[in-house]
């Protein structure tokens, strides 16, 4: 009786020693500390995480008028006003939402696009005009693209694709980025001669004129945004008025230059112009006015 006793009291301890064990065990679990907690968090959340612009910066990078450089793998080589190109314009009123002029090189296009993120959805159909063109050869191929768009892809401010529900590129499009000419100007070299005679212009790239002072009488003209080469611009139908002037000569090389600007570029300063010839020469460096030599 007891031994029976003794046994039984040898089974209590050990069944109670080995709760206390595992108790123990269990307390000795790590601790979740703060900044294991804090840690954790900004992982998952840098994960989840996407770097995705912001809906405005997305439409005001892809608005403004577009040329078409690209067609399912064909350049466009048209020269002049009948180049095909695209206008993207935000809609009124109307978030993520781009107006979209289409030109074929013949017929336009009007239609809606809604923008999230990168893809493009179409809001209706596209209407066409019905012109009938002899020599439109991208007619049918850009107005086939136009209507298979789903997304985009922007290479730069300048450059953007267009692409299809299946990733391929169905037009390559560049944007001429001559928003630096906008303002009033003074001429100081004519065919990289200094010049003395006070010749004052004013470019609107977005109204396509040009206006000003040729050293004696008023000038006034159109601009020609020139899509088939960057920063393209021509200075077209320019008109002056007819007083008789003392350094006419001046004057006189100062039309001649501009009506043979082919394309422009930023100078060494943002202040700073030079317009260039065909050949690439520069033929007008212009200086930005300040206010009171405007007023001047």
């Amino acid at each position: 009786m007891r031994i029976n006793t003794f046994i039984s009291a040898i089974a209590i301890m050990a069944l109670t020693t080995g709760c206390s064990i595992l108790r123990n065990n269990q307390s000795k679990t790590p601790p979740t500390t703060a900044s294991s907690t804090a840690t954790n968090t900004t992982a998952t959340t840098q994960t989840s995480k996407t770097e995705t612009p912001a809906l405005d910066d997305i439409i005001d990078n892809m608005k403004g008028e577009w040329s078409i450089v690209e067609v399912n793998g064909t350049k466009v080589t048209v020269n002049g006003e009948n180049h095909p190109k695209i206008t993207l314009n935000p809609a009124e009123s109307r978030t993520g939402v781009m107006e979209v002029i289409g030109f074929n090189g013949c017929n336009y296009l009007n239609g809606m696009w809604n923008i999230k993120e990168n893809k493009i959805t179409p809001s209706g159909e596209f209407i066409s005009t019905l012109k009938a063109c002899p020599d439109a050869p991208y007619e049918f191929a850009v107005s086939k693209a136009i209507n298979e768009v789903a997304s985009y892809k922007l290479t730069d401010a300048s450059n953007m694709s267009l692409l299809s529900s299946d990733g391929r590129v169905v037009m390559k499009l560049h944007k001429q980025n001559l928003a630096f000419l906008n303002g009033a100007w003074k001429v100081t070299a004519i065919e990289g001669k200094a010049i003395t005679a006070k010749i004052k212009i004013v470019i609107d790239v977005e109204e396509k004129r040009v206006h000003g002072n040729a050293g004696c009488n008023l000038i006034n003209g159109e601009i020609i945004v020139n899509l088939d080469k960057g920063n393209g611009i021509e200075f077209k139908n320019l008109a002056t008025s007819r007083m008789i002037c003392p350094d006419i000569a001046t004057e006189q090389a100062f039309l001649l230059a501009l009506e043979n600007v082919d394309t422009a570029a930023e100078g060494e300063t943002p202040n700073q112009a030079v317009l260039k010839d065909n050949d690439g020469k520069t033929i007008l460096s212009l200086t930005r006015l300040s206010p009171d030599e405007i007023a001047d």
